[in-house]
C-alpha cells in the first residue's frame, strides 16, 4: 500500500469511469437486460451498464446533426430604420453645394407615404431653409428616389439641384443595405422606413 493514503491513478480512474457509466444508466431508461445490482464483478457490471445505455443514447431523434450537412436558411431580408438613424446616415453626404446653393444639416423625417428631408441652405443673401420630398421607389432590385418636391425659401429649385440631392438620399439608403440584398418592397410609417428584399 502507498503511504500517505493516496490511491494509484488507475484505481481512481476506473471508479471515475464507473460512477459515470452508473450516472448514464441511471438517467436513461434501460430497454434490455438484467438490473445490475451488488459491487461485486465491476468489470461485468460496467460492460453490461454500457451496452444497456448505449441504443438509448445514439437514436436518430437525439442524434447530433453532421456540420457538413448544409442547414436551410431563409432568403427573406427586412431592414427598418427610423428618423434619427437616416439622418445620421444623410449628415455624411453633406454639406454639399448646387448651383450656388450650399446645402447643411440635414433633418431626415419619415412620413407615412415618402420621406421628407430639411436643411439649412446658404444663398447669396443669407440662410434660409432647403425642403425635399421624396419618394424612395424600387428598381431593378435596387432603391431609387423620385423626387416629389424640391424649395428654397418656398421657392422651386432647378432640376439639377433636385437630381443632386436626389442622389445624395439615394446613395444614403443604398450604403445601409447589404451588398447582396435584392429589394422587393418599401413600407412607409411615421418616424420609420422598412426596405423588404431577399438575399441573393
Amino acid at each position: 500500500m502507498r503511504q500517505g493514503g493516496e490511491l494509484p491513478f488507475s484505481v481512481i480512474a476506473s471508479v471515475g469511469l464507473a460512477v459515470a457509466l452508473a450516472l448514464i444508466a441511471v438517467a436513461m431508461p434501460i430497454r434490455s437486460g438484467p438490473t445490475v445490482a451488488g459491487t461485486t464483478g465491476a468489470p461485468t457490471a460496467i460492460a453490461r451498464l454500457t451496452a444497456a445505455a448505449i441504443p438509448t443514447a445514439v437514436s436518430p431523434a437525439t442524434a447530433t446533426p453532421d456540420p457538413a450537412t448544409p442547414r436551410p436558411t431563409s432568403n427573406a431580408f427586412a431592414m427598418s430604420v427610423s428618423d434619427s438613424e437616416l439622418t445620421k446616415a444623410a449628415a455624411g453626404g453633406f454639406p454639399q453645394t448646387v448651383s450656388g446653393v450650399t446645402v447643411s444639416d440635414p433633418v431626415v423625417s419619415v412620413m407615412s407615404s415618402n420621406v421628407r428631408l430639411v436643411a439649412k441652405a446658404a444663398v447669396f443673401f443669407g440662410t434660409t431653409q432647403f425642403v425635399m420630398t421624396a419618394t424612395p421607389v424600387v428598381s431593378d432590385g435596387r432603391i431609387a428616389v423620385r423626387v416629389d418636391s424640391a424649395t428654397l425659401a418656398g421657392l422651386s429649385l432647378p432640376d439639377d439641384t433636385k437630381a443632386s440631392i436626389a442622389s445624395t438620399v439615394q446613395a444614403t439608403l443604398s450604403q445601409m443595405l447589404p451588398a447582396n440584398v435584392r429589394v422587393t418592397g418599401i413600407a412607409f410609417a411615421p418616424g420609420a422606413l422598412t426596405v423588404q428584399g431577399t438575399r441573393n
